[in-house]
Formats: C-alpha cells, structure tokens, sequence
C-alpha cells in the first residue's frame, strides 16, 4: 500500500464510520461466536497501523496480542499505540509454530497485491491456529466495484461470497458465518465508482476522507442497524465480505 495510505488509515481508523462499524460487525460476531477465543492467544495477520489491533486488545484484554505487517512503516505506527509485539513479516510465512493462536485476524489484507496467493496465506493462518480456533477474514467484495480507491491501496482483488465459500474449504476451515457487509450504501458507492472510472483527474489517493461529524455518527449509526441483521440473517450483497470460520 502507497505510504501516505498508511498515514491516511493511521488518522482515519478510529473515527471514521466505515471503521467504526466494522468495528461493531466483528465484535457482534467474536460475542456471539467465540468469546473465549478473542480472549485467548490473538494474531492479527497484515495489521497495518494498529487501529483494529489495538481496539481488540482494549476491549478483550487477550492472553497475548502479536501483530505482522510486511510494512515497517504501518509497525512503526502500531509502535505509537502502545502495541509491543510486533513482526515484519508477510501473511503467507508467519514465523510461529503449529496451533499458536486462538484466533487469527485478516481485516482486508488477502486482496493486496503483496499477497501473492491468498489460498496460501490461509493455509497458513489455519496452520497456526490451535484446533478449535477460529479465523475473522474481513475482504473487499463485487468485482464490479473496483476503482481508483483499488489502484490507491494497491488492491488486487475483490471476492464473491461463493469464492470466499469455496477457498475457506480448500483451506480446510468450517465456515460459521460469512455475509455480505454495507448493504443500504451500496447503490451510492457503486454509482461513485462508476464516476470516478470515468473521471480524468487521477490524484493517486483513496476514496478515504472524513464526512461533517453529524454525517459520519448518521451513517455509523446506520452500520450498526446492518451489524444487527447481518449477523442474525446475514446480508444479501455489499461492499464487503466479512466471514468467520472454524479450524476443525
């Protein structure tokens, strides 16, 4: 990822809404799903600048905390949020041994193209978990949304929930519940990738900015309307995909 998209994400994730209600889709799912896991032994896997790490560990308090980028740049960041354990290393080689962790972390990581085989990388997400523990996979969704925002962060992939369905298998996972994730906004984002395809002025930067605080506490607000339902029935498409599954 372009280095001023860190410093972007760095300033970004913890007040922004798209952030925020990820925030509370991943916390509705650990709650209901695994408790004891997100208490335990915790990788996060391509931790970029530390928000959602850092959030996990003040809200859970695990048993150990580790976070892994292939960026010295986001570590550096994590570094500033008080986040200790910390290894430059990339998602398809991680340097534990078998069954280390209760759960493994990928908050839309798998698509980037430093991943070279995201089949692979989880592989080797499954290969660190203990028996028992569970995967949370947060990804990009509909190919028909990519745009400059993908060339910004250097995205190289965006999945279908079948696609996901069927890598978590050849992974050898047991998926428990992947839906689809900002559902009520897709038609404004859709049509605002369409745009900007069309657009000549290319700057290089991300779709990230921050809305007038009423807008971004509205459509957080909005988000945790979507949390509820998708993770009760699940949601039938969006702009992301957000799964958790079981190592058998």
């Amino acid at each position: 990822m372009r280095k001023r998209e860190y410093e972007t994400l760095y300033e970004m994730e913890d007040i922004h809404w798209w952030y925020l209600g990820h925030r509370r889709l991943y916390a509705s799912l650990l709650d209901r799903y695994c408790p004891r896991a997100a208490r335990g032994r915790v990788l996060d896997a391509g931790c970029g600048t530390g928000g959602f790490t850092q959030w996990l560990r003040d809200r859970y308090r695990p048993e150990r905390m580790v976070g892994i980028d292939v960026s010295e740049t986001a570590l550096s960041r994590c570094g500033e949020r008080g986040l200790t354990e910390l290894l430059c290393c990339p998602v398809e080689y991680i340097p534990f041994p078998d069954a280390s962790f209760d759960l493994v972390l990928s908050l839309n990581v798998l698509y980037h193209r430093e991943v070279a085989d995201d089949l692979e990388a989880l592989r080797e997400m499954r290969r660190v978990l203990a028996p028992g523990g569970y995967l949370l996979l947060n990804l990009p969704a509909l190919p028909f949304l990519r745009g400059r925002h993908d060339e910004a962060v250097e995205g190289a992939r965006r999945y279908r929930a079948p696609e996901v369905r069927d890598l978590l298998s050849l992974a050898g996972y047991e998926p428990v519940k992947i839906t689809y994730f900002i559902f009520t906004l897709l038609p404004a984002i859709a049509a605002y990738r369409v745009w900007s395809r069309r657009d000549a002025v290319d700057d290089g930067a991300s779709d990230l900015w921050l809305p007038p605080a009423a807008v971004n506490r509205s459509l957080e607000l909005l988000l945790a309307l979507e949390s509820y339902v998708a993770v009760r029935l699940g949601l039938p498409l969006g702009s992301s995909i957000t799964t958790l599954a079981r190592k058998p």
